[in-house]
């Protein structure tokens, strides 16, 4: 059985399928570039993503956003063309950095949960990644997008969603 492939506006993915994004050095450019070179979409996390930077013992933050640039940049070697991107918790510290930074290292796909990422689309704006806010529910997805409707006039390029057996941050 072939699998059709997903398309999200104009980006397509070969394989329906997107790797999660596992913090602290699981999910980084290795694992994402390796997923996406062969066909679905690979996913770098952010969650002290900059952990073996050498300045991360004395400013966390700035070897995150330099190890953001740095892994979306690898990945991308690796993926020959493939889909690559990021999943940024926002209850990350220092969470419109983390997208900007990303958005600006050219991220295809920025997946955002952890929180309502209720400014996702304005910190997106100017670049051509691709958003997608994780949700658990009706209700969450509905105010959040008829929020960003309202605000931005945009809306999500695709939605994650996570039941209570997706595993990872579910409270």
């Amino acid at each position: 059985m072939r699998m059709k492939p997903l398309k999200i506006g104009d980006i397509e993915a070969r394989i329906p399928i997107i790797q999660g994004g596992m913090g602290v050095g699981i999910s980084r450019y290795r694992l994402a570039g390796t997923v996406a070179r062969e066909g679905g979409i690979g996913i770098i996390s952010t969650a002290q993503i900059g952990y073996d930077e050498e300045d991360f013992p004395k400013n966390q933050i700035e070897a995150n956003l330099k190890a953001i640039h740095k892994h979306i940049r690898m990945a991308k070697e690796i993926a020959e063309g493939g889909i690559v991107g990021v999943n940024i918790m926002v209850a990350t510290k220092q969470y419109e950095r983390y997208v900007k930074e990303a958005a600006k290292a050219g991220a295809d796909v920025i997946i955002s949960g952890a929180g309502l990422p209720i400014t996702l689309p304005e910190l997106v704006e100017g670049y051509s990644s691709k958003i997608a806010p994780i949700v658990s529910s009706v209700k969450a997805t509905s105010v959040l997008l008829k929020m960003w409707d309202r605000k931005y006039h945009r809306t999500a390029d695709f939605i994650v969603i996570e039941g209570p057996l997706a595993g990872g941050h579910l409270g």
